[in-house]
């Protein structure tokens, strides 16, 4: 129970960080109501297979996206969270509109690895882990996942299972490039990388909420990212809505 504004309607929660990864929702989602919040967040409330749903776009970054899953949560009764978006792929043999979905998902930023534990010096924390209570890797829900991964695909796609990294950087092809050293290695070669899914699945867990990623590649580790991902951020996020229809159509949402 998350507190006293808790809605009697449970709903599956969509959750994107910007307008045009919504916007398939938008045109699919029936008996749609708009609910603002703050200067910032709009929600929008309806039915999607005919299933309640609750999506929105939540800008870019953890924080955000943390406060916006968190209002998902605890206003609107989402009982399952998908994350739907673009990311910048971090493999040599990936190509633009490949589908990652998400098995688990790391903070790259989360770097307490100067720290020791006074009581348990010998103890040495993870880049990604959260010291104290030692979470590191979000794990997709299961039966999210096989939902996921039984979903139709586009036509020319490749679709993939793997670990997703989260953090505050726009990444270039030659950030991304640099960091495989110090970063993508210590964190078992994630396959992309994007600016919002570990703080929101991070929330997930907190609340024992079902929770998957589903990225949408828009830019390379080769070439021009920022040109990329203005031409194909909105192409290749319509790729995702298959998946997100298909998984709202067969969860059963707790009540």
């Amino acid at each position: 129970v998350l507190g006293k504004m808790a809605t009697s309607v449970s709903r599956f929660g969509i959750l994107a960080a910007m307008p045009a990864e919504i916007e398939e929702l938008k045109k699919h989602v029936t008996k749609q109501e708009t609910h603002k919040r703050g200067a910032v967040f709009t929600f929008v409330t309806g039915e999607l297979c005919g299933k309640q749903v609750v999506f929105g776009a939540a800008n870019v970054g953890l924080v955000f996206a943390s406060s916006a899953v968190t209002t998902m949560l605890s206003e609107f009764g989402a009982k399952a969270v998908v994350f739907t978006g673009v990311a910048g792929g971090l493999k040599p043999d990936q190509k633009i509109g490949d589908i990652v979905i998400g098995q688990d998902v790391v903070n790259y930023d989360m770097d307490c690895t100067k720290f020791s534990y006074p009581w348990d010096p010998s103890y040495k924390l993870q880049l990604g882990e959260l010291p104290f209570i030692k979470w590191r890797f979000f794990e997709a829900d299961a039966t999210l996942l096989q939902l996921a991964l039984a979903a139709p695909m586009p036509s020319g796609v490749d679709v993939v299972k793997g670990r997703i990294a989260t953090g505050s950087i726009f990444l270039n092809a030659e950030a991304k490039q640099a960091m495989h050293a110090s970063v993508w290695t210590p964190l078992g070669e994630p396959l992309c990388a994007e600016m919002e899914n570990a703080g929101v699945a991070q929330i997930c867990r907190a609340y024992d909420v079902p929770y998957i990623s589903l990225r949408a590649l828009s830019d390379l580790s080769t070439g021009d990212a920022c040109a990329d991902f203005n031409a194909f951020c909105a192409t290749v996020a319509g790729h995702l809505f298959p998946i997100v229809q298909h998984i709202v159509q067969h969860y059963d949402v707790p009540a």
